[in-house]
């Protein structure tokens, strides 16, 4: 299974290779509708993952991550540039059945 900060480790040389064999991972977040994105996928996210913090590449918005604090099977904290306002950052926490739990602003 792919590690959610792979992503971090892999050379420039490698990285066409990776996103084609990422994609194939379900816990690879790639955008919209992915797995991230729904409770039942956030709940398969935290259920699977050990407690750590994940970051990947933000595909909304170049040079920006999204952070995924994970507590194994009892939560996380999703942070990403916000869609409405970019000048700050979203911090959504969530319960282990992936359902929000509350959503606080500050600034990017």
């Amino acid at each position: 299974m792919l590690e959610p900060n792979d992503v971090m480790k892999v050379d420039d040389k490698d990285w066409e290779q990776f996103k084609k064999d990422a994609v194939r991972d379900e816990l690879y977040y790639n955008g919209p509708g992915d797995l991230l994105d729904t409770p039942e996928g956030r709940a398969k996210f935290c259920r699977l993952n050990e407690s750590s913090v994940f970051r990947k590449p933000d595909p909304d918005f170049p040079n920006s991550k999204i952070w995924v604090f994970n507590v194994k099977g009892q939560g996380m904290v999703i942070k990403k540039r916000s869609r409405v306002d970019p000048s700050l950052m979203e911090d959504i926490e969530y319960d282990a059945d992936g359902k929000e739990i509350s959503k606080s602003f500050e600034p990017a």
